[in-house]
């Protein structure tokens, strides 16, 4: 960490108020990043996470946790969240949330605890397709959407 100077202005975690909460967009386009922020010994069972937001391109608003993009505001949340972040570039909005498995995807649930079990969004909650899976960046010949039926050739 950087230690402040007299010129430099410490950020300052400002908590947001989301009384309903929300479920972070594109969840299966930001599977290896969502996992790549585990901690040995996570993964298990939902876990409680604390969360940061910050700009995104074509006014977006961005779900951060432990330095990684995680996740969208959804377009019905992003503008409180958007006011917040124009107000004062020092001031970093944070909030709860928990990282849990809806069976398909590892989500982010933003806000308090919802009453009631972790929610699975509908199938059209997310808008970017998931990458198409790779080892050291070659597409794997099975999985390629464009291979399907094809017959491997020698």
């Amino acid at each position: 960490m950087v230690p402040p100077t007299r010129w430099r202005r410490a950020r300052r975690d400002v908590v947001v108020d989301l009384p309903e909460g929300f479920v972070a967009t594109e969840a299966p386009a930001l599977q290896a990043t969502i996992r790549s922020a585990f901690l040995a010994g996570e993964g298990a069972e939902p876990i409680a996470v604390e969360l940061s937001f910050a700009p995104g391109a074509a006014d977006r608003v961005v779900v951060v946790w432990r330095n990684r993009n995680v996740g969208f505001v959804p377009p019905g949340h992003a503008p409180q969240l958007r006011r917040l972040l124009e107000q004062d570039g020092h001031d970093r909005p944070v909030a709860t949330g928990r990282l849990y498995h809806d069976g398909t995807w590892w989500r982010i649930w933003v806000g308090p605890d919802p009453a009631g079990p972790l929610p699975v969004p509908p199938p059209d909650y997310d808008r970017l397709t998931p990458p198409v899976p790779t080892i050291f960046g070659f597409t794997l010949g099975a999985l390629r959407p464009d291979a399907a039926g094809q017959d491997d050739v020698r």
